[in-house]
């Protein structure tokens, strides 16, 4: 049996990385548990760069959510069940526990391919997770660069 844990946002390239899984546990020809996991991230910018608005741990938490609806309604229109987790904390060390619980065999990423500042300001969590993971890293970028 493959357990895949799918990092997932709702973007283009988040949704391109479900759809990848989903034809990777099909070409396996094997019992796949699919598992979509939205992190919702609290964490303020450094030395105060923005300041967030009082509801923004509620309009994160609905985009999680929105999120999540949308990798179920993926996976249905594809005749795959999955799991979906919402989850809170840092996203990559999230993804890594909920992948250590279900003793899961890949963990799957969209990546946006920024680079320079873009990079440097936003991060990669799909960086992080390739970095860091005990187990394979999928990674799909988006169809067109950055």
């Amino acid at each position: 049996m493959i357990t895949i844990v799918v990092a997932f946002d709702g973007s283009r390239t988040a949704k391109r990385a479900l759809l990848a899984v989903i034809d990777l546990a099909r070409a396996c020809a094997s019992t796949s548990n699919i598992h979509v996991a939205a992190v919702v991230d609290h964490a303020m910018p450094p030395g105060g760069l923005a300041k967030a608005p009082p509801d923004a741990p509620d309009l994160l938490e609905r985009e999680a959510a929105t999120a999540l609806h949308a990798a179920t309604e993926i996976g249905a229109a594809h005749g795959v069940n999955l799991s979906t987790h919402m989850l809170r904390g840092h996203v990559s060390t999230q993804i890594f526990a909920l992948a250590k619980e279900l003793d899961a065999t890949l963990i799957a990423a969209g990546t946006h391919g920024r680079k320079g500042l873009a990079r440097a300001f936003m991060g990669s969590t799909c960086e992080r997770l390739v970095r860091d993971a005990t187990i394979p890293v999928l990674t799909v970028r988006s169809e067109d660069p950055l």
